[in-house]
């Protein structure tokens, strides 16, 4: 009656078949998991209010998905958080013989052993759903994500906790990026980005760029072009994070990560009309593919039997008392 979780079936169109959980818990915080899409977080909204970005694609199944070049576009429908991996995240590309797709093949695959529920922890009351992603070959990788997203009662925030393991006798490039995509309203004129960072570079051109280039948002314009900026963040408590943003709205979602595991922060920014989507992702790697990774130095591995743990959060921030605190606390 006041926090639950459900789960439904889509029945219209490219939608047919999509399985997703709905989950509530009472303090106006309502989001939807993609069960049948690589669990991540689609539509999410706060007392009516959509933060995430929605694509002109809708909700689409997998079996619609097309996994060369950039056909991925044709079947993305965005949401508040995707996953990009685990053994290719960004532009398509060819590495040793394999051809690559965007972004990789786990936010296509369907979840499987999936429980949802809720249970007491003290006073405090969860829901959560889980389930298991694993990215296979018959001959090759054999990559496991385990994942647990949760929500607590009269709660304002959502703490997703994954594990991947190579359950693989042979080692294999680990890739992995915390998609996430806020659009209209909270992006507008005026929305703003506030991180606390070391350093900041253009994605493009390699150059330092000032808080100017990348923090503050203008309308949508037919000519905007796209951007990527690399941020180097820093970390407090083995904690890094970042706040989006709309001071004219009183409204926010702030975001925290466990760095370890996630050294970089990846900015895409399209303020195109009719597209207009700012994403801000935590990851281990650039965005440019897994060629380019090999060619840098940096791309990482994981051997048989390694195991890698991650920790994502996100709190919906309301007013401009409760807004000022938290950048404090995340600046400071």
């Amino acid at each position: 009656q006041v926090c639950g979780i459900s789960r439904r079936e889509l029945r219209d169109g490219r939608a047919r078949g999509v399985q997703q959980a709905d989950v509530w818990t009472g303090s106006g915080l309502e989001f939807s998991v993609n069960l049948s899409r690589g669990m991540g977080m689609g539509s999410f909204r706060y007392k009516g209010m959509p933060f995430g970005w929605i694509s002109s694609t809708g909700d689409v199944a997998p079996w619609y998905y097309e996994p060369a070049g950039g056909g991925l576009d044709r079947s993305y429908s965005g949401g508040l958080m995707h996953m990009a991996g685990l053994r290719q995240v960004g532009a398509s590309c060819v590495d040793e013989g394999e051809e690559l797709g965007l972004h990789g093949r786990v936010c296509n695959i369907p979840a499987e052993s999936v429980h949802t529920g809720g249970e007491w922890d003290g006073d405090e009351y969860r829901v959560f759903v889980q389930g298991i992603l694993r990215e296979t070959s018959a001959l090759g990788e054999n990559l496991v994500m385990t994942r647990r997203i949760s929500a607590r009662l009269g709660g304002k925030d959502v703490e997703i906790r994954d594990t991947v393991q190579n359950e693989g006798t042979a080692e294999t490039p680990f890739m992995i990026l915390y998609h996430t995509n806020f659009g209209f309203p909270l992006i507008d004129e005026g929305s703003r980005l506030i991180i606390p960072v070391q350093e900041v570079r253009d994605g493009f051109s390699g150059e330092k760029v000032d808080i100017d280039r990348y923090s503050l948002y203008g309308a949508p314009k037919d000519d905007a072009g796209q951007q990527i900026f690399f941020h180097r963040t820093r970390e407090k408590g083995g904690w890094s994070g970042f706040i989006m943003a709309n001071r004219r709205l009183g409204m926010a979602v702030r975001v925290d990560y466990l760095k370890k595991n996630l050294p970089e922060l990846v900015n895409w920014v399209n303020l195109h009309t009719g597209h207009y989507v700012v994403e801000v992702g935590p990851s281990n790697c650039k965005c440019f593919g897994r060629a380019a990774e090999r060619k840098a130095g940096t791309l990482q591995f994981l051997k048989p039997g390694e195991k890698m743990e991650f920790e994502v959060r996100f709190t919906v921030l309301e007013g401009a008392a409760e807004l000022s605190a938290n950048e404090t606390a995340l600046m400071e």
